[in-house]
């Protein structure tokens, strides 16, 4: 059975963060599936990417599938020909980021998926249970901004002269990463 990683083990300035960007077939994490996941090992104290990942994951029920979340992520099967499966997507993430903390746009998502993969697959869970939410530090910073009138992360992007290819995991990750370093600098 997966189990959460220790919450008072290492001071949380010294684990790595696992920026994270997953496409799913649906927004039901007990029905949909991950088919797409894209990662970024960033260490502290300087949050210097160390690593990507990215994969995509063979959907092993394509037929329960949203079909308009199939469209946003252009999804084919010529397309998914090097696909691996889930099983062996979540162990090499596991060993990409072991002892991480979860950060991404709006990461609830991502953890709600990798949670239940990890359940199950009986996988143990690589991350902590705690989330950096990068859409928190954009809703702080444009607030006072009467011009931003809907916070997502094309328009943060944008407004922040960060580049973006958007439904792309690969792309979505890594601006939220660049937001999230901009924003963090802001503040500190």
């Amino acid at each position: 059975m997966p189990f959460l990683l220790d919450p008072t083990g290492p001071d949380f300035r010294s684990r790595p963060i696992l920026f994270i960007d997953l496409e799913v077939t649906g927004l039901d994490r007990h029905q949909h599936e991950i088919v797409e996941i894209a990662a970024l090992r960033v260490d502290q104290p300087d949050f210097t990417v160390t690593n990507s990942f990215y994969t995509k994951v063979i959907p092993e029920h394509i037929e329960t599938a949203d079909p308009k979340a199939l469209s946003i992520i252009n999804y084919s099967k010529e397309a998914w020909v090097d696909a691996i499966p889930l099983q062996q997507a979540i162990e090499e993430l596991a060993a990409f980021a072991p002892d991480s903390i979860l950060a991404g746009w709006s990461v609830q998502t991502e953890w709600d998926f990798l949670c239940e993969a990890c359940l199950q697959l009986q996988i143990p869970y690589f991350f902590t249970h705690r989330l950096l939410e990068v859409y928190t530090l954009a809703f702080v910073h444009f607030y006072k901004e009467t011009d931003m009138k809907y916070i997502n992360l094309s328009k943060v992007s944008k407004a922040l002269g960060i580049p973006l290819d958007q439904h792309k995991p690969d792309s979505d990750v890594r601006a939220t990463y660049e937001i999230f370093k901009k924003l963090f600098a802001q503040q500190t």
